[in-house]
């Protein structure tokens, strides 16, 4: 991937925060309202679920969404 490929990163509203809100356990109220506001949530959805199919489930809060949530989604999709 070009660095093209990850410009819409620098709009996301997470990369203007701490970025210990994404990772750190139980952490999920705060991220998710930005992310809410976040202009580039599809892209981080789109880019956490290609992560996910080659490197594996990623721990946080990616385009607005709990690891728990996406992999839930992931079986929605899959049935």
């Amino acid at each position: 991937m070009s660095a093209a490929d990850y410009a819409w990163m620098a709009s996301a509203l997470c990369a203007q925060a701490d970025p210990e809100l994404w990772t750190e356990p139980g952490a999920g109220a705060v991220p998710k309202r930005i992310c809410q506001r976040c202009p580039v949530r599809p892209q981080c959805a789109q880019h956490a679920a290609a992560l996910e199919d080659t490197v594996g489930a990623l721990a946080g809060i990616w385009g607005g969404t709990s690891r728990k949530q996406r992999r839930a989604r992931q079986t929605e999709g899959a049935a």
